[in-house]
């Protein structure tokens, strides 16, 4: 995964962090954070097929 996908992942995944904690990480918005863990999850699951 390229960054900030890897990044969000990871964190939302081994870290447990939250969404909201992930966005303010980033200086984004939440709606950002959860479009880019989506966006991650699918490329995973791509590229495990």
């Amino acid at each position: 995964l390229n960054e900030p996908y890897k990044e969000v992942f990871s964190l939302r995944t081994f870290g447990e962090l939250s969404f909201k904690q992930i966005a303010e990480l980033f200086g984004k918005t939440e709606a950002w954070a959860r479009v880019a863990y989506h966006r991650a999850r699918l490329r995973i699951k791509e590229e495990l097929k």
